[in-house]
């Protein structure tokens, strides 16, 4: 490289010297030509003041305009020029220096050195190398004026203004700079820089505006970092929902922090804050049934004076008492004057009503209500529903039917007072039950026990569809009322006499706990067992009848119709629906011989079925709840749902508890929130069924919807279809279901 420097060199001396020569002779007609540079000739009449001399011809792209050079090229120049800063400072004086005496000759322009190489003269004398002041400014000088008008510099005006005075011709810098043969290839040629001064080359780089990228660039060179930052916002906008209880627009104030309060039909009333949801306990929803009002149909708050101050809010903080009833265990408790309901809720707001659940619960019609189907404040939160449960009239004073009461009214009835709280519970719900968050379009009547039984019938009432959308009911009896009001009135005659009372005032002004407590003993339910060797199913007392009013006809002829069911109904019960405690009591340890020895005492036994069973049953305490389940409650239940149009049945077999049964109560426990899950079975047992019923609740259909023709549903680590259950098909040939069933 060192010794192509020097040859270009000793070509410049040449030329300078040969320039000199052509001036002072000046002799020649004819214009000399001239070789100046690689091989570029010239003529002399060309080399005038003020013109440049045409080079070769530079093939589109290969001169590189200032604002234009590539960002690499210019990096590696700036840093060359860092490198020799030392050495070019002296380089650059000499230069300013040879410029100024050869803008004296007119004839000095035709000199064309390369502006980008460093050149080297040798100093004979002293034997060592001195930089030698190159012409680097002469083409700068020519386009001066354009350069500073495009690309402002930050000189002194003075020093631009001598630049702009001295003119030059422009230098090729070729790709190849060792080739020097005349015929290069254009393609081969290197940018052209136009800024001689490399450090004022590289200050006008820094300077010179870069060329922004348009936005949509942008996003795709920064579409990863983009994609992290969206999903990082999503992330955290999905925790901040799951964790933090969002306020819903149009919702009451809460005062004090605790309290809250709304409307009635009747006046305010005022509840309280409870484990996340709002409770209003003892919302009166009719009259007291009192006085003359005892054994009448429940009345309405239809009137001003039957309600409260309506300036003052009602507290519903606390709950009533339950209706009067005997308990399973004898025992006589709650009030007459107990018509009010309860109302728990996830807020009280007007905005995206909320689907309510009306619970209706209780052991048998004379007592033990409300039993399971107590409201669950944590899952009415979690699930999104609305939670009503109201307290009915049981026993007599809820279903007494006899000729003396049927005679002192006008539209002669009696019977089903009971029956008649629960159809004004719920017109009241679809009153005011949107000034409690609720959709009185989406109201779900859910019935356990005696209380299921409750719900089929009404769901058999004619203009049902009116308070209610759909109903679930779950282990209830399968016997309901077909006789006539006077077939009811003459087998109840003897109760008259038992409270010695012989007319309809007598009964208004009887204590009602002596009312309550005076009921037949074979007007009690018995606890579940297998059918006794005595027992006559057609003489057991039925505390529902056809009264004309709420119930016309026998609901087995309206779910047999065409028509079907005015609402959707699900029936439901679990494997062990008839286990209970008094039974598990009978012996310290039922071994195989109680087992079979209690069987063959039974009415079983008297008609020899007993080698029969013990082949479809094991003989051991769940083997005989099996049994007696399915033939009170499970395959009569079965049975009736064949009969009914579009209505789902499943059963409940995920075993729990000492005992390891499948107990009456898996499925409330299960769907308000209090079974709990000791297993990963049992887990997946609960989500089942909490999935099941509060899908139903949601959207008024079960998953899956393949239960149609008259499949059941077998509930346990998850929901299982099956064509029949166990050996119901056995007891129905037999004549055990339905006869024997249980009633209420």
């Amino acid at each position: 490289m060192e010794t192509t420097e020097k040859s270009d060199d000793k070509k410049i001396i040449e030329l300078e010297e040969r320039e000199k020569i052509l001036n002072s002779e000046n002799k020649s007609s004819s214009p000399p030509i001239l070789e100046i540079e690689n091989g570029i000739k010239l003529n002399k009449t060309d080399i005038k003041e003020g013109r440049e001399v045409q080079p070769k011809k530079i093939p589109i792209g290969g001169i590189q305009m200032p604002g234009f050079f590539t960002r690499s090229k210019s990096k590696e120049r700036c840093k060359d020029t860092e490198n020799d800063q030392n050495s070019e400072t002296e380089g650059v004086e000499l230069l300013q220096a040879k410029e100024e005496e050869e803008v004296k000759g007119p004839q000095t322009r035709i000199k064309l050195p390369n502006p980008f190489r460093k050149s080297k003269l040798i100093n004979e004398d002293e034997g060592e190398k001195t930089p030698e002041p190159k012409e680097k400014k002469k083409l700068l000088n020519t386009i001066r004026l354009p350069l500073v008008s495009v690309f402002p510099r930050k000189k002194k005006e003075d020093q631009i203004s001598n630049q702009s005075a001295k003119a030059g011709l422009a230098s090729i810098e070729t790709l190849d700079e060792t080739d020097k043969s005349a015929d290069r290839k254009e393609d081969d040629l290197k940018n052209v820089c136009l800024d001689v001064n490399i450090d004022e080359k590289c200050e006008l780089e820094k300077q010179q505006p870069v060329e922004q990228p348009s936005w949509k660039h942008k996003v795709r060179a920064y579409r990863i970092i983009i994609s992290a930052f969206l999903v990082l916002i999503m992330f955290i906008i999905i925790i901040v929902t799951v964790t933090l209880p969002i306020a819903p627009e149009h919702s009451v104030a809460i005062r004090d922090g605790r309290f809250v309060e709304t409307i009635t039909s009747c006046g305010k009333v005022e509840g309280v804050l409870e484990d996340g949801a709002v409770a209003f306990r003892g919302i009166p929803y009719a009259r007291p049934p009192i006085g003359e009002l005892r054994f009448k149909a429940a009345h309405p708050l239809n009137s001003i004076s039957y309600c409260w101050n309506n300036t003052t809010p009602l507290l519903t903080h606390n709950a009533t008492d339950y209706c009067l009833q005997i308990y399973s265990n004898g025992t006589t408790a709650g009030t007459e004057d107990c018509l009010t309901l309860d109302v728990v809720t996830p807020y009280v707001r007007y905005d995206t009503p909320l689907p309510v659940v009306v619970l209706i619960g209780t052991e048998s019609l004379i007592g033990g209500s409300p039993g399971k189907m107590r409201p669950s404040a944590r899952y009415a939160r979690s699930r999104d529903v609305i939670f009503v449960r109201p307290n009915f009239r049981l026993g007599v004073l809820g279903f007494l039917a006899v000729s003396q009461l049927t005679q002192s009214v006008h539209l002669p009835t009696s019977g089903n007072y009971g029956l008649s709280d629960i159809v004004e519970a719920l017109r009241w719900v679809q009153y005011n039950i949107e000034h409690f968050g609720g959709d009185r379009k989406s109201v779900t009547l859910f019935g356990h026990r005696a209380g299921a039984t409750l719900v089929t019938a009404l769901s058999a009432m004619k203009g049902a569809e009116k308070l209610f959308k759909q109903a679930w009911a779950t282990s209830g009896g399968a016997i309901y009322p077909g006789k006539t009001l006077v077939e009811y009135e003459m087998e109840n005659k003897n109760y008259m006499p038992s409270i010695q009372c012989e007319t309809a005032q007598c009964l208004l002004d009887a204590d009602a706990d002596m009312l309550v407590s005076s009921v037949i003993d074979t007007w009690r339910k018995p606890q579940p067992d297998l059918p006794s060797r005595l027992e006559e199913p057609d003489k057991r007392h039925e505390w529902l009848v056809l009264d004309g009013n709420i119930l016309k006809e026998h609901p087995g002829k309206v779910w047999a119709s065409e028509e079907g069911f005015p609402v959707k109904l699900v029936l439901g019960t679990t494997a062990h629906a008839a286990a209970s405690e008094t039974l598990y009591l009978k012996y310290k340890s039922w071994s195989e011989d109680l087992v079979q020895q209690h069987i063959k005492e039974s009415k079983l036994g008297q008609l020899n079925m007993v080698d029969e069973i013990l082949k479809l049953y094991p003989s051991t305490y769940q083997g005989l709840s099996a049994m007696i389940s399915d033939i009170r409650i499970v395959c009569p239940l079965l049975a009736v749902s064949t009969q009914m149009r579009n209505v789902p049945f499943y059963v409940v077999t995920q075993n729990r508890g000492e005992l390891n049964v499948a107990d009456v109560d898996s499925d409330v426990d299960a769907i308000l929130g209090r079974y709990e899950p000791k297993t990963a079975e049992q887990k997946r047992y609960v989500s089942a069924m909490q999935q099941l019923f509060y899908y139903y609740v949601w959207h008024g259909k079960i998953q899956p919807v393949e239960h149609i023709n008259n499949k059941i549903l077998i509930v346990e680590q998850d929901v299982l279809l099956a064509a029949n259950y166990t050996h119901c098909d056995y007891w129905i040939t037999k004549d055990i279901v339905p006869r024997y069933a249980q009633l209420d």
